[in-house]
């Protein structure tokens, strides 16, 4: 790797440690810089200022998602058996990938004004295209029921994989539990998994 491409990518990962701990408003570039030791010149040399660095960031969160997405998008398997394996596969990809977490829960707190300018709609359409293909199959075969709505399906499935993760830590203390633990997001996923199947079967 020449010495460019890894100084940006090590204010690339300073800046992603930086903004999910304290997001945008609260991140300084001299602290970014710090992280990656490097001079705060060069930060602005290489991206410009702060909310391009930020916007930056979103997309390389967003490129890890997409990358692991097509492992388990490129399968050609039974409606019910790739619904399956993708909600298994976004809590696998969640529980172990806080920085997508802190970063898409911080970019909610700015009413996504950032990521318009960011490449996540390219990187994350493929994956709602292919729910929604996968869905609509099983209408078509006749294993899921014909009134689903496929963008309310692939909303849900998003979302109540999401959620668990966005509100475990105050889940884990109202519950009592620590929902952190591999046997609890491993059963969870299950639960969502036989909770979506059986809405969408017939």
């Amino acid at each position: 790797m020449k010495r460019a491409e890894l100084t940006q990518q090590k204010i690339l990962a300073a800046a992603e440690a930086e903004f999910t701990e304290v997001g945008l408003y609260g991140a300084r570039v001299d602290a970014i810089a710090e992280r990656a030791g490097v001079n705060k010149r060069m930060i602005y040399a290489y991206f410009g200022n702060k909310e391009q660095l930020y916007v930056t960031v979103l997309s390389r969160v967003y490129s890890r998602m997409a990358d692991a997405e097509k492992e388990w998008l490129d399968a050609a398997l039974p409606p019910e058996e790739m619904l399956s394996r993708v909600i298994g596969r976004y809590f696998d990809f969640l529980a172990s990938d806080g920085g997508f977490v802190r970063m898409l829960m911080w970019e909610n707190l700015n009413n996504a004004d950032y990521i318009r300018s960011s490449d996540a709609g390219m990187l994350k359409s493929r994956a709602l295209k292919t729910l929604a293909d996968t869905i609509t199959r099983g209408i078509q075969e006749g294993v899921f029921r014909e009134d689903i709505d496929t963008d309310d399906a692939v909303l849900s499935i998003n979302m109540c994989c999401f959620s668990y993760f966005s509100n475990i830590h105050t889940m884990s203390h109202l519950m009592q539990k620590d929902l952190l633990s591999e046997a609890e997001i491993s059963s969870y996923a299950a639960h969502i998994t036989g909770m979506v199947l059986r809405y969408l079967k017939k």
